[in-house]
């Protein structure tokens, strides 16, 4: 398989990745998790999925992964290692036009959505994860967006990455309505709302989500690149929080009412995350690019249809 033949520049790449993440949690502090004493999450999850965007899903998973085996501390922090090992595969997958193994080749985005929809049917896994059925509302959501956008995404960060693509043009007024709309999901989470309609939470994910689509493209214009590196961050930091949600719910045996209750907390967090990654990952795909040191084989195949 071709993807095993390693040049210096990719062991560069992977090494350098790897001691980033390693860094960042030993530097950063973590975010506290409700219900787990002494445990947090890590801010190299904002930073995974660009592994992939620029070294490819394996090498990227690589990369993810031995940054969080470098801090490792308990058998804990060796499975949520592989929390940004897929992050990063996602988001690689979802930029990468095929998947190639033993001859055959398959849309990386096909690949993706196996991904995700498998780490989706391990949380319905078990009693607690059915329980708590709404809870993959995100990773639903992950789900319908590849299908809406499949092989565009993959088209679209090839054509940006290559600098084909005209700059756009800053439009404050969808930055402004961006933030409205945050605000207005925000204030729709409160208790008093949810006294009145119990589903106000999970509206307010739609429209964080929703308002972090506006900023971004009030910022960027209409760049399509901008977009399709959105998409496959936000893609791989979900993988990565349904795989630790997984880890997390089988160590520490933790109530649905618990992961229910922390769902709107997770979104505004995983937005958030996306948008620094697609902030990072933008600035650092372009930049690299651009000095001709790009470690990525971008595929010129036609769009799909």
């Amino acid at each position: 398989m071709s993807w095993f033949k390693l040049s210096s520049r990719d062991v560069a790449f992977v090494a350098v990745f790897a001691a980033l993440s390693a860094i960042i949690c030993k530097i950063v502090p973590g975010i506290p998790i409700v219900g787990v004493s002494d445990s947090r999450i890590q801010f190299d999850a904002a930073v995974a999925p660009i592994y992939g965007l620029v070294i490819g899903p394996y090498l990227g998973f690589l990369a993810g992964f031995m940054g969080g085996i470098i801090v490792a501390g308990s058998w804990l922090s060796v499975l949520t290692s592989f929390c940004t090992g897929i992050s990063a595969l996602m988001a690689g997958l979802l930029t990468q036009k095929n998947y190639r193994s033993s001859g055959h080749s398959i849309r990386g985005w096909l690949v993706a959505t196996v991904v995700l929809s498998l780490l989706i049917l391990g949380w319905y896994a078990t009693p607690i994860g059915q329980e708590a059925s709404l809870y993959p509302i995100l990773h639903f959501l992950g789900i319908a967006i590849i299908l809406v956008f499949r092989g565009w995404i993959s088209t679209s960060f090839e054509k940006g990455a290559e600098k084909k693509e005209k700059s756009g043009v800053s439009k404050p007024n969808y930055v402004f309505s961006g933030i409205l709309i945050a605000v207005l999901g925000f204030v729709i989470s409160k208790s008093y709302f949810v006294e009145i309609w119990k589903s106000f939470p999970y509206v307010s994910i739609l429209l964080y989500f929703l308002s972090v689509i506006m900023i971004l493209y009030g910022l960027f214009g209409g760049r399509t690149f901008v977009v399709a590196v959105f998409v496959a961050c936000y893609c791989g930091i979900i993988a990565d929080h349904m795989l630790g949600s997984i880890i997390y719910r089988e160590m520490f045996s933790l109530s649905p009412e618990v992961f229910m209750s922390v769902l709107p907390i997770a979104a505004v967090e995983r937005f958030v995350f996306t948008t620094i990654a697609t902030l990072i990952g933008v600035a650092l795909v372009l930049t690299i690019r651009a000095a001709g040191f790009f470690p990525r084989r971008l595929q010129q195949e036609p769009k799909d249809k």
